[in-house]
């Protein structure tokens, strides 16, 4: 991935490992969308660059794996701040800065979210009632523990427009 500051000619290059390369105009971007997501263990940032003619380029800390890089996390958070820092000068409402997932998809990951709590925390906090034992209580604080890193996803990927000029920290790092 490269920026190059040239004018008019601005653009945003890209080679991937496999496939085709690709050069857009700085202002054939017309949004721009940060995501995270989460395998349960580490959280996967996302930027999707979506361009005038329907086609989009996503940056990603994540490896071939889909699985976090963290030495990409340093590269993908520095592309990320410069590509910000580039955009930011675009004229007012020329591209939208979008945060999260679509509204529609961040009701069923809270629903979903619910659910799990409900099932890997209530269940246990009612059988510490019922049992009357201590261990139960082990129980609970497992299943806080794997839902916490959902909840944070939840929570980082709730859908909102972001200043250009203060991205996201939490899809970032």
């Amino acid at each position: 991935m490269t920026l190059i500051d040239d004018r008019r000619d601005s653009a945003i290059v890209w080679q991937p490992e496999k496939g085709e390369a690709g050069r857009q105009l700085w202002t054939d971007i017309v949004s721009v969308n940060m995501t995270s997501m989460t395998s349960g263990k580490d959280i996967v940032n996302n930027c999707r660059i979506n361009f005038r003619d329907g086609r989009f380029l996503v940056v990603t800390d994540g490896g071939p794996s889909g699985e976090v890089d963290h030495d990409r996390t340093p590269v993908y958070r520095d592309f990320v701040r410069a590509l910000h820092l580039r955009l930011a000068q675009a004229p007012a409402g020329t591209i939208a800065f979008n945060a999260g997932a679509s509204a529609g998809r961040h009701r069923l990951m809270v629903a979903t979210g619910v659910f799990a709590a409900l099932f890997f925390v209530g269940t246990p906090l009612v059988l510490v009632f019922i049992v009357r034992d201590w261990r139960v209580l082990l129980t609970l604080a497992a299943g806080a523990a794997f839902i916490w890193p959902f909840w944070k996803v939840i929570e980082a990927n709730r859908p909102r427009s972001y200043d250009p000029r203060q991205p996201p920290g939490e899809l970032m790092d």
